[in-house]
């Protein structure tokens, strides 16, 4: 029996570009301060996605992030609607 590997996943860095203006300004309207360009906090299932559409990391992060009892405050889970929805209408005035 032979072993055939296969790489599904490659690693990426999405460079700043118009598209990542367009989520940090909406990132920016809501919470109030400019959002960091990191690539710090772990795999991110957009590696498999990468080669066929921008992409960027938003959402929660939190103390028990993937553990059993995962959990974040409402409050933080409406800033994020409100970010995702700045970041939908800014993409659509931009690149309508």
């Amino acid at each position: 029996m032979t072993a055939r590997i296969e790489i599904g996943g490659e690693a990426f860095l999405t460079q700043p570009d118009s598209f990542v203006a367009v989520v940090a300004a909406a990132v920016a309207e809501v919470a109030g301060h400019q959002p960091e360009l990191s690539t710090t906090g772990g795999t991110s299932d957009a590696r498999f996605i990468r080669a066929m559409c921008p992409v960027v990391e938003l959402g929660l992060v939190g103390a028990t992030m993937h553990a059993v009892d995962e959990r974040t405050p409402v409050a933080e889970i409406r800033q994020l609607t409100d970010v995702y929805r700045r970041l939908i209408r800014r993409y659509f005035e931009e690149f309508s």
